[in-house]
C-alpha cells in the first residue's frame, strides 16, 4: 500500500523539487550575469588598450615622417 501512496501523493514525489529548480535557475542566472559583466569589462579594457597602442603608433609614425621630411 505504501508504494501506491508514493505514486499518488505529490508531497512524496521528490523527483522534481521546484524549490531546488528555482535555486539552480537563480545560480545559473547570477553566473551568466557575472560572466557578461566580466566580458564587458574585458572588452572595455581591450578597447582602451587598443586605443593606447594606436595613439602610440600614430605618434611614432608622425615623428618618423617629420624626420624623413626634414632631410
Amino acid at each position: 500500500m505504501a508504494e501506491d501512496t508514493k505514486k499518488t501523493d505529490p508531497d512524496l514525489d521528490d523527483w522534481f523539487d521546484l524549490d531546488k529548480y528555482k535555486q539552480a535557475a537563480g545560480v545559473a542566472y547570477e553566473f551568466s550575469k557575472k560572466k557578461l559583466e566580466d566580458a564587458g569589462r574585458e572588452e572595455r579594457k581591450s578597447a582602451t588598450q587598443r586605443q593606447k597602442f594606436s595613439d602610440r603608433d600614430e605618434e611614432r609614425d608622425r615623428k618618423q615622417a617629420s624626420k624623413a621630411y626634414s632631410y
